[in-house]
Order: C-alpha cells, then sequence, then structure tokens
C-alpha cells in the first residue's frame, strides 16, 4: 500500500515590518493578510513561487529559486529572487525634476523559513535601479511572521 503525500499548508503573513531605504514607492506592495501554499511530499513546492503577490508578478524576469529545502528535521527553507521592468519612469534628483523619462527595473530577493511548529518568517528586499545604470533609487526591506495549518 502506497503513503499518501500529507496535506498541503496553508501560510498566512500575520505581522510584518517594512524599512524603507530612499523614497518609498507606494502601492509596490501588500503583503498583510497575504497567503501561500506549501506542498508537502516527495517534491515539495511553493505556491506562488514568488511568494508574495503583487503587481510586480505578471512581470516577473530571470525567476530563480533554491527549491524547498528540508533542514534539522521537518524544519523548510525556500529562498528566491527575481527581476521586473517597471517601464520608463520620471526621476526625480534632489527634489528636481529630471524631466526625462528613464527605463527601470527592480530587483527582488527573499528568504522563507518555516519552522517545526509551523511558524514562518520571511525578509524580502526589492531595489529599485535605472536600468542603464547601478544607482540605487529606493529598496525596500520586508519581514513578516505567521503560521501555516494543513489543508484537508
Amino acid at each position: 500500500m502506497l503513503a499518501s503525500a500529507p496535506p498541503p499548508l496553508v501560510c498566512t503573513i500575520q505581522t510584518v515590518e517594512l524599512r524603507w531605504s530612499g523614497r518609498p514607492i507606494a502601492g509596490i506592495r501588500q503583503l498583510k493578510q497575504q497567503e501561500f501554499r506549501v506542498e508537502q511530499g516527495e517534491n515539495p513546492a511553493i505556491e506562488q513561487r514568488t511568494v508574495i503577490d503583487s503587481r510586480l508578478t505578471p512581470l516577473v524576469e530571470r525567476f530563480s529559486s533554491s527549491g524547498v529545502e528540508q533542514i534539522a528535521g521537518s524544519r523548510r527553507t525556500y529562498h528566491w529572487s527575481y527581476e521586473a521592468s517597471l517601464g520608463a519612469l520620471t526621476f526625480n534628483d534632489s527634489g528636481a525634476s529630471s524631466g526625462l523619462a528613464q527605463e527601470s527595473r527592480v530587483a527582488v530577493s527573499g528568504d522563507l523559513v518555516i519552522d517545526d511548529q509551523k511558524g514562518f518568517e520571511l525578509s524580502q528586499q526589492s531595489r529599485l535601479t535605472q536600468s542603464a545604470g547601478t544607482k540605487t533609487l529606493s529598496s525596500l526591506f520586508e519581514t513578516a511572521h505567521g503560521s501555516c495549518r494543513e489543508q484537508r
């Protein structure tokens, strides 16, 4: 008789902390009350591969992840990164408008750790840059905590 795979976990974000460097970007993300799903078993996976759903999700380019790794008993980790083109934006330097729209990109990287008590910690960093340059125009560092429950 084959053993059935354990039921998936549904994980809900409960607390969030945000830290901006540079000017905040309105509407880039809303972490509160978001959920993601963890498929368990032989081929564990995270469903929404970017973990956090946002306006950036449909624009994802160059996505990479570690996959779900089982560490020390039932502790799981997942790392991801991606880029997204935001198109031409007008940037202000020192309060003065440049008047020229320039291509911009955002680079996102994140880490998720789910402990053996089904609690989790998520951290994610987003950096907005001009496509032609390496100068960071704004960055956002997010941390979130929550819990997971088995979905029956």
